[in-house]
């Protein structure tokens, strides 16, 4: 046992050494304390993109002007910056989803004299034959290459005239000359992504699922949604949600917008199901189609992701984050948001795209 003099000294110094560096030690104690927000804060930073709502705006705005679904894009720079938009320029990064491929030919011109014969008498006659020497071919992608290219075409590379549109107007135009041979294809999502590590690319497609429930500027606001767990053997919808009689089939004309799904009706309180095994990962009320339910059901090995979408429900019999089996009870039917009569709308989506639900319907 050490000696009670022993253990004074021990304590004067520290409460000495605690008098004299109280300041650092209260800092070091709020870093260790602050320890679980920062991991938190961190795992926030890295699964929810962290975008003004303005960003979505902009985004849509380009969405216009291309053949590039805004959803892909934003998706595609937050996997493409790990979530770091600060700095990012969308109207540039739009460019990495257009490829150019471009020749320029050398028109060589050569007299030729050719003998032919007309009412049997022999002809000499002079052509032009025209030969044609590749001087330039590359393959030009994203902002910088292409404005390159355009550079050396005496495209005027001010910022009001790069945007994709008015650069493939022009160049469209110059291909149909004869000194050019010029392709501008898009990238579809599957291409855009090969870049991506499996495990980003997983990501990537998740958030085209993802981004419209979070979207600000959208009709749809979940009381909760979470980003799921990403499945790599997916289940594909192939059951029919309810019993009843299909009143309104995918891709009708609307007055203001054209079904994306089917429209199945029944008495209010029909039972709902899920189509296929997967992860709930919205639930909440969303303007004209009431009460509804996303479900994720996996990505398959070729970027594929699929996700369901239950509408106009009177009841919600899941949660965010619940796992559920193909023909698990998710919800009743109802009447609620824009409705003229209980039934169920339901959609199929594939990468964001709603997809017509009965090429999944025995």
């Amino acid at each position: 046992m050490a000696e009670p003099s022993l253990i004074v000294g021990v304590s004067l110094k520290a409460v000495s050494l605690i008098r004299r560096y109280w300041k650092e030690a209260v800092v070091v104690l709020f870093i260790i304390s602050m320890i679980p927000v920062f991991i938190l804060v961190g795992a926030i930073n890295i699964l929810f993109p962290q975008i003004e709502k303005e960003d979505f705006t902009t985004y849509k705005e380009l969405s216009k002007e291309t053949q590039v679904s805004w959803q892909a894009h934003l998706a595609y720079d937050v996997v493409r910056l790990e979530n770091y938009l600060k700095e990012n320029n969308p109207k540039e990064s739009i460019f990495d989803f257009l490829v150019i491929d471009f020749i320029e030919y050398e028109i060589i011109e050569k007299e030729k004299e050719v003998i032919k014969t007309v009412d049997g008498k022999e002809v000499t006659e002079t052509i032009i034959e025209k030969e044609y020497v590749i001087v330039r071919e590359l393959k030009a992608n994203g902002y910088f290459e292409i404005q390159e290219l355009l550079k050396s075409l005496d495209y005027d590379i001010t910022e009001d005239n790069m945007s994709v549109q008015k650069v493939t107007l022009f160049l469209e135009e110059l291909g149909k000359k004869e000194e050019y041979d010029i392709q501008v294809t898009t990238l579809t999502t599957e291409e855009i992504s090969d870049h991506f590590e499996d495990s980003k690319k997983e990501w990537f497609f998740a958030l085209i699922e993802i981004l419209p429930i979070i979207d600000p500027t959208s009709e749809f606001d979940p009381d909760k949604f979470i980003i799921p767990d990403l499945s790599s053997n997916p289940s594909v919808p192939s059951i029919w949600p309810t019993q009843g009689r299909v009143t309104s089939e995918f891709g009708e004309i609307r007055q203001t917008h054209i079904h994306k799904g089917i429209d199945i009706a029944n008495t209010e309180g029909t039972p709902i199901y899920s189509t296929a095994d997967g992860q709930v990962i919205a639930v909440g009320s969303s303007g004209n189609f009431g009460k509804r339910i996303m479900i994720y059901h996996g990505t398959d090995k070729e970027g594929r992701t699929y996700v369901t979408i239950y509408a106009h429900l009177s009841q919600f019999k899941v949660g965010v984050g619940d796992k559920v089996s193909q023909g698990d009870l998710i919800g009743l039917m109802g009447n609620t948001g824009y409705s003229t009569g209980p039934h169920l709308h339901y959609e199929v989506m594939i990468n964001g795209v709603s997809v017509n639900p009965r090429y999944f319907l025995p």
